[in-house]
């Protein structure tokens, strides 16, 4: 039997709480050593609680990329939701179920389902060919990095620069 939305939420924001904090490496040059705590700014959890998360300078001179952070698992770069999340609506909607329906059933509103939806089209097309697989929701923690990165990279290269 399929997960309910409650209990996805519940799952990732526990994930998310037990991995806020790994290794602190440049997103951009991969520095891992020069750099230093710099301020911190605050995310909502899946279950709208706040977490904060911490932002570094890197100190590499040949870095143009001054600050970053590091997002625990399952949160994405820029994206409200996560893999999951878009992975679930987007089952949903191909099992059948309207735009209406899933906004009523996750508690969100038409349009972010419909936005979710084209994402997360993008992005199974994205994971098959880069990963071979759709839903890197339950990897690695170590890899959650790597895999953020190529995110980005892929998603919204013009923030990567």
């Amino acid at each position: 039997m399929p997960p309910t939305w409650n209990s996805l939420i519940s799952f990732l924001s526990e994930i998310t709480r037990k991995n806020s904090s790994s290794t602190v490496q440049c997103t951009h040059c991969g520095n891992r050593r020069a750099y230093t705590k710099w301020g911190c700014y605050r995310r909502y959890l899946f279950n709208d609680k706040l977490i904060n998360i911490q932002r570094y300078r890197c100190d590499n001179d040949l870095c143009h990329r001054k600050t970053f952070s590091i997002l625990p698992h399952a949160f994405l770069p820029i994206e409200r939701a996560s893999v999951c999340m878009l992975m679930f609506v987007l089952t949903l909607y191909e099992q059948g179920n309207s735009i209406a329906q899933i906004a009523k059933n996750t508690a969100n509103t038409w349009p972010r389902i419909r936005r979710w939806i084209a994402k997360a089209l993008s992005l199974r097309d994205w994971l098959k060919k880069e990963y071979g697989q759709t839903c890197p929701c339950f990897c690695r923690t170590a890899d959650w990095f790597s895999f953020t990165r190529d995110f980005s990279w892929a998603f919204y290269p013009a923030r990567c620069r």
